[in-house]
């Protein structure tokens, strides 16, 4: 039995270290958000507001599924990196980790084409972006 408690601390002190070098080793910031109806839709994300530089973006998908077609990434020097997502978020999960051509970048604004998956009309999805410094 004290073995048993042993080993269930140690795991949770394990796990709780773990926890604390990811939150200190990826800073991530929301960019800002978008309403997705059940049509498809083209989007423009604006983020040049912000300051600093970022290296990799994620989404992440509440209320329905989305799926998305396309995602263009302009950068303030006028560069653009194109990114074929092709691929359903369900909602409640996450894309994967988008890393920007050429370590971090100022990024000006993300344009989307998607559309939500829903079964009803009316009932739309939000699609979160943030970003990695």
């Amino acid at each position: 039995m004290r073995a048993l408690r042993t080993v269930v601390i140690a795991t949770l002190a394990l796990v709780a270290a773990t926890s604390v070098l990811a939150e200190k080793g990826d800073r991530w910031e929301k960019l800002g958000e978008l309403r997705v109806s059940d049509r498809a839709e083209r989007d423009t994300l604006h983020v040049g507001a912000r300051e600093g530089r970022f290296e990799a973006v994620q989404l992440q998908v509440k209320g329905r599924a989305v799926q998305f077609h396309d995602l263009e990434i302009h950068f303030e020097n006028g560069d653009v990196q194109d990114v074929s997502l092709r691929s359903v978020i369900r909602a409640g999960s996450r894309s994967r980790v988008i890393d920007l051509d050429g370590g971090e970048r100022a990024i000006d604004k993300m344009v989307f084409v998607y559309d939500a998956q829903t079964r009803r009309r009316h009932r739309g999805a939000r699609v979160e972006v943030f970003g990695r410094h």
